[in-house]
């Protein structure tokens, strides 16, 4: 055991690059089944990209390298595999996948990735299905995106935490403990992220301001974001369950001007494709390979 600080130690992790970001399991299965028997296709390559975090962290990481300095900044999944290649494209996912084998095989991941892959994905369809239901189709893709990425801080966490957790010095973390890291530091560890990682000036703005006491400035993307987590929090859609949330009331319905009929359809949306059941009771997970399409 250490006497180091534990937020001493995931900064260390961070200062050396030795972050491993998990895919879900579900999602390489599927990747590894695009790569080995069948034909890659640039759109097989942006549905299973579109579908995980860290894979479309991965991707914009390629695309937005120092090697592309002085170019354009990368803000869609075309655009970076136009922009790499879908030969690059295919070996960046390879890798990245390669990296999930390796990440799921301890105690903390097997039983935290689920939700919150859950979540991530929820968001990312949830801001897309807002952006096109209060006419910023032109938004869409970008909202989706920055949907999936808005909690790549915990993911970073959570592999952090695993690798603490394995080796001769294993740190045993109780599972308060880490609720309460990845509470208080995914914001902070986003933003480290996705400087380090040049990502989307875009995607940063709502890694950091997803959790904000109060809806600041005219941030559109940002307000997408913050209203399609608060409805996946309403359903039940994670790590959190709010039933209560009145999504109507809040600042971000009002400002996008969304009105109860569509934010009730909204709710409805999620439960079918998540397939859960009512608000406020036990869900089941969701059919992830339904996912793909």
């Amino acid at each position: 055991m250490t006497d180091q600080p534990l937020t001493a130690l995931i900064y260390a992790t961070l200062d050396v690059g030795q972050v491993l970001l998990p895919v879900h399991p579900a999602v390489a299965a599927r990747a590894a089944t695009l790569l080995q028997t069948e034909q890659p296709t640039a759109a097989g390559f942006a549905t299973l990209i579109g579908n995980d975090p860290v894979l479309a962290c991965s991707l914009f990481r390629a695309a937005n390298s120092a090697f592309y300095h002085g170019l354009p900044q990368i803000v869609t999944i075309a655009e970076a595999m136009n922009r790499i290649g879908l030969d690059q494209t295919a070996t960046t996912i390879e890798r990245t996948c390669r990296g999930e084998q390796r990440a799921l095989q301890g105690r903390l991941l097997p039983r935290y990735l689920p939700p919150l892959w859950q979540h991530s994905l929820g968001c990312a369809l949830g801001a897309r299905w807002l952006a096109e239901r209060c006419g910023y189709q032109n938004l869409a893709e970008q909202a989706h995106l920055a949907g999936l990425l808005h909690d790549i801080g915990k993911w970073a966490l959570l592999g952090i935490f695993e690798q603490l957790a394995s080796g001769e010095d294993a740190i045993v973390l109780a599972d308060q403990l880490v609720a309460v890291v990845l509470e208080n530091l995914h914001v902070e560890v986003g933003l480290r992220l996705t400087a380090d990682w040049h990502l989307p000036d875009d995607f940063a703005r709502v890694v950091g301001g997803h959790h904000q006491a109060r809806l600041e400035g005219q941030e559109l993307l940002v307000t997408l974001v913050r209203l399609a987590n608060l409805g996946c929090r309403k359903v039940g859609l994670g790590w959190v369950s709010d039933p209560a949330l009145v999504l109507p009331t809040t600042a971000e319905a009002q400002f996008l001007g969304i009105d109860e009929i569509a934010l009730a359809e909204y709710e409805i949306m999620l439960e079918d494709r998540f397939q859960l059941v009512p608000a406020g009771a036990a869900h089941a997970s969701p059919a992830v390979q339904g996912e793909f399409r």
